[in-house]
């Protein structure tokens, strides 16, 4: 059973169990909560503060302080205190004369400070409920911790609290490009690359060569590189014009020169080959039917 930091803990009564002998020098005494029946002394926590995130011992042991600094800007920080302070004092009441009973809420820099001891089973989580593998100096988190029991040593009295589970606000990272292009901004690349095409193919560039360079704009545009520019226009070069096709209407206007007997300057005529008259010219462009 958890017993959520909201719940009225006046319901409950510390228990002393039976004590464990481990040695000559060391007891110890399990803890229980009693409310009719009895429970592990296991609580969750509002959010928390720990300066210095999981810290390891000369004795490889870890450890991890949970601060409430922050009881100034959060009421249940300060109602969670209070009743921790309450469980020691109702411990110390019965063992003050007999032992030192050592405060398991030390006064640092960061305000009141618990020390907690983990282990291999400790789970630690982000927001999220995914499994991290640390806990990082400067957070915030809330924790379930259990109050095992308390050791006996020389005189002394010693509290064991463990982390059973952590639930950090860990800092949110963007793994890949994520930003909304502006509207007016696309269209405006568009109208660029639009144009180039175009421009391409004024400067005579084939169709199929046209395609071909919008397919791999198309490829960068979606790696989020800009596209290439057109290719500039070579010196002293104009853009070609398509030749136009000459219908038969257009030969019906040409006039022609008349018949005359020309002098071949002494050259000689090609074998076979015997000019048409003006009559026949005429004869054969009044038979041509014109090509839609």
């Amino acid at each position: 059973m958890i017993i959520h930091h909201k719940e009225d803990f006046t319901q409950y009564q510390v228990t002393l169990l039976r004590p464990l002998k481990y040695s000559e020098s060391f007891t110890f005494i399990p803890i229980k909560l009693f409310n009719g029946r009895y429970h592990k002394c296991i609580l969750q926590t509002p959010l928390l503060f720990t300066p210095f995130g999981i810290q390891e011992l000369p004795n490889r042991k870890k450890v991890m302080d949970i601060s409430f600094i922050n009881t100034s800007n959060d009421k249940s920080q300060h109602e969670f205190l209070r009743n921790l302070q309450g469980i020691y004092n109702s411990i110390n009441r019965n063992y003050k004369s007999r032992h030192a009973c050592n405060k398991f809420i030390k006064k640092t820099d960061y305000g009141e400070c618990i020390r907690l001891k983990l282990s291999d089973k400790t789970s630690i989580f982000d927001e999220s409920k995914n499994i991290v593998d640390e806990i990082t100096r400067y957070t915030y988190g809330t924790f379930i911790i259990h109050l095992e029991g308390m050791w006996l040593n020389k005189g002394e009295i010693w509290f064991q609290w463990s982390l059973l589970q952590a639930r950090m606000k860990i800092p949110f990272y963007l793994q890949k490009y994520s930003f909304i292009d502006d509207i007016s901004e696309k269209n405006s690349i568009d109208e660029v690359v639009n144009n180039k095409y175009d421009r391409m193919l004024k400067l005579g560039v084939p169709q199929a060569a046209v395609d071909q360079q919008r397919r791999l704009d198309s490829v960068s545009i979606s790696k989020g590189m800009p596209p290439p520019p057109p290719p500039p226009p070579q010196q002293g070069s104009t853009p070609k014009s398509v030749p136009r096709k000459i219908n038969p209407s257009d030969l019906k206007s040409v006039v022609l020169k008349k018949n005359t007997q020309r002098k071949m300057n002494n050259k000689v005529k090609p074998e076979g080959f015997e000019p048409p008259t003006k009559e026949e010219l005429q004869t054969t462009l009044s038979r041509l039917k014109s090509i839609k």
